[in-house]
């Protein structure tokens, strides 16, 4: 257990509190790197939430923005690891990309959308599109994706030595950046606009 001496309730039950004490719009991204971590730290042990499709879900901060329904377009952040989160380098991670990757929710694997300069972006995963279903703008959800909603007994090479086995789940990290506020959709479905991680006017 990494947190021995605290609960998840009570873990949980801080963090709410601590949050509460920000302003509202910047609850979900005001922490400080010390709450991040111990955040990332509690996710690793919790359970979360098993649902139908066989995605486990971990909330581990509630956004404050919308919640998209189906057939709204979406912006996330994520990571994908092997093994467990935060297990050194990630296989794969939109930031590499220097923008946060866009799809319709409920339509996985589907052609993305694309400006003609933009870069190309892979298809997002099934099991990645049932688990951003329910999140708020500004969340930060930790989903483990079963092979079958990931990428099955085909895996994940890349160029580095960093990969998913044929049959094993996926580990994704994922962040709701626009969840339908349409803050990401004004900069990044511009022609000349092809990098923005932040989807915030006058940064990167």
């Amino acid at each position: 257990m990494l947190l021995p001496t605290l609960s998840r309730r009570a873990f949980a039950a801080a963090a709410a509190s601590l949050l509460a004490a920000a302003p509202a719009a910047r609850r979900a991204t005001a922490l400080s790197n010390e709450e991040a971590l111990k955040l990332e730290a509690w996710s690793r042990t919790a359970e979360g939430t098993l649902l139908p499709s066989g995605v486990r879900v971990i909330d581990v901060l509630e956004g404050t923005g919308p919640t998209p329904s189906k057939g709204d377009r979406v912006y996330i952040h994520y990571k994908i690891y092997s093994k467990a989160f935060d297990s050194g380098e990630p296989v794969d991670a939109s930031y590499f990309r220097t923008r946060p990757v866009d799809f319709v929710l409920g339509s996985p694997g589907a052609p993305l959308e694309r400006a003609s300069t933009a870069p190309p972006m892979p298809a997002v995963l099934a099991g990645v599109d049932l688990g951003v279903a329910g999140m708020r703008e500004g969340g930060w959800r930790r989903l483990v994706v079963p092979p079958s909603l990931a990428y099955g007994d085909a895996g994940l090479r890349t160029k580095s030595s960093r990969q998913i086995k044929p049959g094993e789940p996926a580990f994704v990290d994922v962040r709701l950046m626009d969840g339908g506020s349409g803050r990401c959709d004004a900069i990044l479905r511009l022609a000349n606009m092809k990098k923005s991680v932040s989807c915030e006017r006058g940064k990167p």
